[in-house]
């Protein structure tokens, strides 16, 4: 559970859209969002799985939507 109300907060999503714009692996996407979590100091094991999934999508789209040489 993250924070007080379970769902992403806004400044989580930011940071990972942030990173996810980056990612040209599908194993940089999944990296973007652990790396969310840690630089936010969130706890993995907290975090449910439906807070997971939105957070996987959210990294997904904002790779997939991104220009890869605007990077």
């Amino acid at each position: 559970m993250l924070k007080e109300d379970s769902l992403l907060n806004e400044q989580i999503k930011v940071a990972i859209r942030q990173r996810a714009r980056r990612a040209l692996t599908k194993d940089d996407v999944v990296r973007a969002v652990f790396d969310s979590f840690r630089s936010q100091q969130i706890e993995l094991r907290n975090v449910s799985l439906e807070e997971m999934k939105a957070a996987v999508a959210i990294a997904a789209h904002a790779a997939k939507y991104t220009d890869p040489m605007a990077a």
